[in-house]
């Protein structure tokens, strides 16, 4: 079974599920992330504002303590002093009344309405310092003067900046992470289920001992494999007893077909009379295309159900067709038809003796069916997906096969009705499908881009084999 190597899964990329599910969890960890540092921003700057309320309320407090125990000179030269809890330089303070305003910490006094709570406001300190926000408190005095008494937010603006800097660092960190996290997420997704695809693979081309291996870990891929274990081992019951079916029907077939042909090469032997003797020989064609059909049936049975040997191995198939055409070159002169090669040096792994069948059948059914003239050729291709082909392409420029019937005209016993003025059983094409899907490749049938006295679209008959 083909091993899933981290070169070939970054070959054949994430699919489109995957990169979803990737770009899913990329986003949701990225917006995680994000929610996390503003809630701990704004849990911070709650943390600050209490504080900074807290402060305010103490300052208006120790400035009112100072008023009623000396008065307004008192709280003047509090003011002015900057003593007890109004010498933080983030303290502001204004009195405002009688006479000029008081001012402590501040340039112009704050247009703030009176109230209990702390209100934010825009302050400027000095004549060379930018305006700055801040919470006030303002309140009345007995004498009807106005006190204010605010802190400005130097924290908060320091808490923005430190965060703007660790938002920067988180979202870096968060994006790779998350990228890093959900690639290795989509990988090795992928690669269990190209793994269980592989050896679906494998079984659907006839090697029912393939196995997914069992990792023990308890989950649904875990689960799926097992099940797909069990699939096969029942699979792989049911071809045996097929095989066993089969090899004695061929057994129990082939000895009266023998038979049949000992005794009309009997009968021939002892009869003189023409129409007798050409009855006879009409019976004994019959019968060889019998056994032939017979042969052929089997033969398919037996690859499709992987009772065939592997014997694959690199072998030229530009070689091999060359051969091969040497050998269809007599038959195709005596039929009046050019056979020609086109052929490039491509080498595959391969059952030589099942593709030289494979290939030979759809030379044989171009020489039946085809025009008067025969290509033969070899390349190698490589799909988007990156994979890698061997081709071999026998094309004529006959009537072809409408593209109704390319799928029919691949099954068993199938014959079209253009065919059935033809000898034949209808296997050739069906052989070359079973050979192709055997080594995991696959029979192309397509138009040809010939075109002779038929009027017709010729066939392109490609078999497809892994390079």
């Amino acid at each position: 079974m083909a091993t899933i190597t981290p070169r070939r899964l970054f070959r054949r990329g994430l699919s489109p599920t995957m990169v979803r599910l990737v770009t899913a969890i990329f986003v949701l960890q990225l917006v995680s992330s994000a929610l996390v540092t503003l809630f701990v921003r704004g849990q911070m700057l709650d943390v600050v504002r209490v504080d900074r309320e807290r402060q305010v309320t103490e300052v208006r407090d120790d400035l009112l303590a100072a008023y009623y125990d000396g008065g307004r000179a008192e709280l003047a030269e509090f003011i002015t002093s900057r003593r007890g809890s109004g010498a933080d330089p983030a303290v502001f303070v204004a009195l405002v009344g009688q006479g000029a305003p008081v001012l402590s910490n501040l340039l112009r006094v704050p247009t703030l309405a009176d109230g209990p709570r702390p209100q934010r406001v825009v302050v400027r300190r000095g004549p060379d310092q930018p305006p700055s926000e801040g919470l006030a408190l303002v309140g009345q005095l007995p004498d009807g003067e106005r006190l204010v008494v605010g802190v400005v937010s130097l924290t908060e603006r320091r808490i923005d900046v430190a965060f703007a800097a660790t938002a920067e660092l988180t979202i870096a960190v968060a994006v790779l992470m998350a990228l890093v996290s959900a690639l290795v997420i989509g990988l090795v997704i992928s690669r269990r289920t190209h793994l269980i695809a592989e050896t679906a693979a494998e079984l659907a081309s006839g090697n029912f001992g393939a196995r997914v291996p069992i990792e023990g870990t308890g989950d649904g891929f875990n689960h799926l494999r097992q099940q797909m274990n069990l699939m096969a081992e029942r699979i792989g019951e049911l071809v045996g007893q097929l095989s066993a079916v089969s090899g004695a029907l061929a057994h129990d077939l082939r000895s009266p077909v023998t038979r049949l042909s000992a005794a009309i090469d009997v009968a021939l032997a002892r009869v003189e009379e023409p129409r007798a003797v050409e009855a006879l020989q009409a019976a004994r064609l019959d019968a060889d295309a019998l056994r032939a059909m017979l042969e052929t049936a089997l033969d398919i049975s037996r690859i499709e159900g992987g009772a065939v040997e592997d014997r694959r191995q690199p072998i030229d198939l530009a070689a091999l067709a060359e051969d091969l055409v040497e050998l269809y070159d007599p038959l195709a002169e005596q039929s009046g038809v050019r056979l020609e090669t086109r052929l490039e040096p491509v080498t595959a792994a391969a059952d030589r003796e099942l593709v030289s069948r494979a290939l030979a059948n759809l030379i044989d059914n171009a020489l039946k069916y085809g025009g008067n003239a025969i290509t033969v050729s070899t390349r190698l291709e490589a799909s988007a997906d990156g994979e890698r082909w061997a081709e071999i392409a026998v094309e004529d420029n006959g009537p072809g096969i409408a593209a109704a019937d390319r799928a029919r005209a691949v099954q068993r016993f199938v014959r079209l009705d253009d065919a059935r003025t033809r000898p034949g059983g209808g296997l050739g094409l069906a052989m070359v499908t079973a050979v192709a899907r055997l080594h995991g490749g696959s029979l192309v049938l397509s138009d040809s881009a010939a075109t002779g006295d038929s009027g017709g679209k010729g066939l392109l008959a490609i078999l497809r084999l892994p390079a």
